[in-house]
């Protein structure tokens, strides 16, 4: 079935961009260089790069940068890749933490997606939730958290956009700023998901740390926001006064990581 979401993805992607592919090798060349900042299980590092798997390929700024809300908002477009790793892990992206400032915001356009996606609270309590996320859902990520995506059902296409929002007395990131220490910024949270049968699995030594897993839906408020448009849409068309409401309705309804100690020390 091709919903609105999904077509909007198949006119997205301009002729001239291939887009960079992102192999096995180039997860475990990102472990190599980030150390704990970047999880790879032990599976995966026995393998190696015997078959280099395409995971994915992405499609950097995919419609054209906005300015609004006194920031810079960015738009990116990724190809999953079905499949599954050495160990039975599910075909994924890098994961990463988000800057604290950084607001993000998903729609899988074709597929079915998992998203996990963990953070502490002011009191320094774990939460680590997961969104299953078939064509057309939307997700956030809360500010400063880490997240994971993984592929359910592929291939399956995710658009994405995203901005650092300005404080008081400090000007937004740069897109360079935003990039630069991704995959540098704490230690990963050491959990991902295996294939069972026609389901899935969290697993990983992270959660010893990070507890039981809730399972998260789509927010009300962030499908509200939109006005019944796709999120490529609302990008694309959206004024700059329906932006700003976006950003006040995330930092209404979002939680916000508050860095562990140790994970402060590591940056």
């Amino acid at each position: 079935m091709t919903t609105i979401a999904s077509a909007a993805s198949l006119n997205m992607r301009p002729e001239h961009d291939a887009g960079a592919d992102f192999l096995l090798s180039d997860l475990l060349a990102r472990h190599r260089d980030g150390g704990n900042t970047v999880f790879v299980s032990d599976a995966v590092l026995r393998h190696g790069t015997g078959n280099d798997q395409l995971l994915y390929t992405a499609h950097r700024d995919v419609l054209p940068r906005r300015h609004a809300f006194g920031s810079d908002w960015f738009a990116d477009l990724v190809e999953y890749q079905p499949g599954v790793l050495p160990g039975g892990e599910l075909h994924r992206s890098t994961g990463h933490w988000n800057t604290p400032a950084q607001l993000e915001v998903f729609q899988a356009l074709t597929g079915r997606t998992l998203m996990i996606t963990a953070w502490r609270t002011a009191a320094g309590q774990p939460a680590l939730r997961y969104q299953e996320c078939p064509a057309g859902a939307l997700a956030v990520i809360p500010f400063g958290g880490w997240h994971l995506t993984l592929v359910l059902d592929g291939p399956a296409t995710v658009f994405n956009f995203y901005t650092d929002l300005p404080a008081a007395g400090h000007p937004p990131a740069e897109r360079v700023d935003l990039d630069a220490d991704k995959y540098r910024r704490a230690p990963a949270v050491e959990i991902t998901a295996v294939r069972v049968g026609d389901e899935f699995q969290l697993t990983g030594a992270g959660l010893a740390a990070w507890g039981t897993a809730q399972q998260a839906v789509e927010p009300t408020w962030l499908r509200q926001a939109l006005g019944g448009a796709s999120l490529p849409e609302f990008y694309r068309t959206a004024e700059g006064s329906a932006l700003a409401a976006l950003a006040w309705h995330a930092h209404r309804h979002l939680p916000v990581h508050t860095p562990h100690r140790r994970e402060t020390e590591s940056r």
